[in-house]
């Protein structure tokens, strides 16, 4: 319906803009209605309307549509001189339209993605069963030492175990180090990593955790410090977090299937490119003869 409302009333404002030609621009099709022809360049009422969503104004607003109307002219006429003068031809601007462009389409395809593949209640369920079968009945606060890479992370929890070191002194060594020492809040084993909950829940507070706990890249030597008595939240409290991350999962898994099926042809001979790059005396200054 406001299609139809939107074209009586610029045929009623626009008449002399809205003729026969129909510009040849690539992103426009022989259904779309081109409401104004700026120097051989459109304005469509697709590009209307979708202002008018982003801005909030409604089709019953005359004054807001000729004013939205007129910017779009105002911007098609500018983006028409900076490609007569050759700013368009620059590598950076046609390098963020080619960004904006596809950015535009991905975002797009997601949203359609997501209303042809949702998630269903009985997903919902079967993940909230097994959150509350890996939860147990306990909740945990945890104190944490940081480390850059996995093997002194290893050598420091031995070192905990056999009672050579003291979590304290432990942290002293990370502080000295600049390394994060950390507590945490309240959690339970859901929040971590499925391979370290069991490590965790077989701990008592006050206990050096007999596995590395993987956060960002690096890895953490854990201390409990403190349990106690839990029930998992009911379904209906986390039912949305849940759908969140079962999107997510599912956009996730779409995009690294599509990317593994694309046809990737490198255009460029890296080898000869970094060749190219290289000094062309590696080992220092030419001698002089």
């Amino acid at each position: 319906m406001i299609r139809n409302v939107l074209i009586l009333f610029f045929f009623a404002v626009f008449v002399s803009g809205c003729g026969d030609s129909s510009p040849d621009h690539p992103l426009v099709y022989e259904d779309d209605v081109v409401l104004v022809d700026v120097d051989g360049q459109p304005v469509t009422l697709s590009m209307l309307e979708h202002l008018m969503e982003v801005r909030g104004v409604s089709e019953e607003d005359e004054e807001g549509m000729r004013q939205l109307l007129d910017e779009l002219i105002r911007i098609q006429a500018v983006a028409n001189r900076a490609r007569t003068e050759g700013v368009s031809d620059d590598p950076d601007v046609r390098a963020q339209r080619m960004i904006r462009d596809i950015e535009t389409q991905y975002v797009h395809y997601l949203q359609e993605f997501q209303l042809d593949n949702p998630v269903t209640d009985d997903e919902i369920r079967s993940v909230y069963r097994s959150q509350v079968q890996r939860t147990a009945d306990r909740r945990f606060k945890l104190e944490t030492i940081e480390f850059e890479t996995q093997a002194p992370a290893l050598e420091e929890m031995r070192a905990l175990g056999a009672g050579e070191l003291t979590f304290e002194e432990a942290i002293d060594r990370a502080t000295e180090d600049g390394r994060l020492a950390r507590r945490t809040e309240w959690i339970d084993s859901t929040q971590v990593p499925a391979d370290f909950a069991p490590s965790l829940i077989a701990s008592e507070a006050g206990d050096v955790v007999d596995s590395l706990l993987p956060y960002e890249g690096r890895w953490q030597v854990v201390r409990v410090i403190e349990t106690e008595a839990f029930d998992p939240p009911p379904l209906s409290e986390v039912r949305e977090g849940i759908r969140r991350t079962l999107t997510r999962e599912k956009i996730e898994a779409m995009v690294e299937r599509t990317y593994e099926n694309a046809r990737i042809t490198p255009m460029l001979p890296l080898d000869d490119a970094e060749a190219d790059a290289a000094p062309a005396d590696a080992g220092g200054d030419t001698p002089s003869s």
